[in-house]
């Protein structure tokens, strides 16, 4: 039942020399990992949505890496929408329901304003662990999500090539560029009446390809600092709220989820009773 990957078989350091699959840019991440989920976490010991993510606001508003933008009254009014939707829906532990897009609601303003919401959370459970993440632990001595996942920078602007740093400094530049995203009033238009860019839904991908990065970071090199705060419910329910919206509308391949896939792959598991 314990969190295990098979980092666990091959000594649990990644410092060490052992063999690795090639370096892969974003558009390369096509390994498969074999990895067993926290089963005991993923049954009824999870508290509800509401519950998720008031824990973590208590515990990561202290670092919580906001856009340097504030939000618009446009994105300001969407967000209201968001919350009342998730405090009408999410108490009542169905995080399915959540995601769905609601009657009447643009379906590109619906995604823009959950992705801020999945942008804060992802930044505010970082938060909670950063000081575990630092480039003197070995297993953050690169940007990795299980031995056969290395992920390397790249922004096309002041990192044009795919280029290999820490775990800190990859999720610090990825939080950054982020923010810099949903921040930027071209694409997450500000203005009432505004349209979304051509290029939105493309970019938007690009932006929760990321963030389930840091995801599978924290599951598979920070997960015991996790459990050690009392927080792995409380993880699981966010994470199970983010992996449901991206199937919902399609944000992210099959393949890019695989370092976290057998976790997910609960996730949507019919209960016995159900069948």
């Amino acid at each position: 039942g314990r969190y295990t990957t098979d980092l666990a078989i091959m000594g649990g350091v990644l410092g060490k020399k052992k063999k690795m699959g090639p370096k892969v840019p974003d558009h390369k991440d096509n390994f498969t990992v074999n990895i067993t989920a926290p089963v005991e976490e993923t049954k009824n010991t999870e508290p509800n949505g509401a519950q998720a993510y008031d824990f973590w606001e208590k515990k990561g508003k202290n670092t919580l890496k906001k856009p340097k933008k504030p939000l618009s009254q446009r994105q300001m009014k969407a967000h209201e929408t968001i919350k009342a939707t998730m405090k009408a829906t999410l108490g009542g532990g169905d995080l399915r329901e959540t995601v769905k897009l609601p009657e009447g609601e643009d379906k590109r303003e619906w995604i823009a304003v959950n992705t801020v919401h999945f942008y804060n959370a992802a930044s505010m459970i970082y938060g909670t662990i950063s000081e575990d993440c630092v480039e003197d632990k070995p297993e953050c001595k690169i940007m990795s999500a299980g031995s056969k996942y290395e992920y390397l920078w790249q922004d096309g602007n002041l990192y044009k090539k795919p280029t290999k740093m820490s775990a800190p400094e990859y999720i610090d530049k990825l939080l950054t560029w982020a923010g810099e995203q949903i921040a930027d009033p071209d694409l997450f238009p500000v203005e009432p009446g505004a349209r979304f860019p051509h290029g939105f839904m493309k970019q938007v991908k690009q932006i929760y390809k990321r963030l389930f990065r840091v995801y599978g970071h924290i599951y598979h090199v920070h997960f015991d600092k996790i459990k050690s705060l009392g927080a792995n419910a409380h993880l699981n329910t966010c994470f199970k709220h983010f992996i449901y919206f991206i199937k919902e509308f399609n944000l992210v391949k099959r393949n890019d989820l695989e370092p976290l896939q057998k976790l997910i792959d609960k996730f949507f598991e019919v209960p016995k009773s159900e069948t």
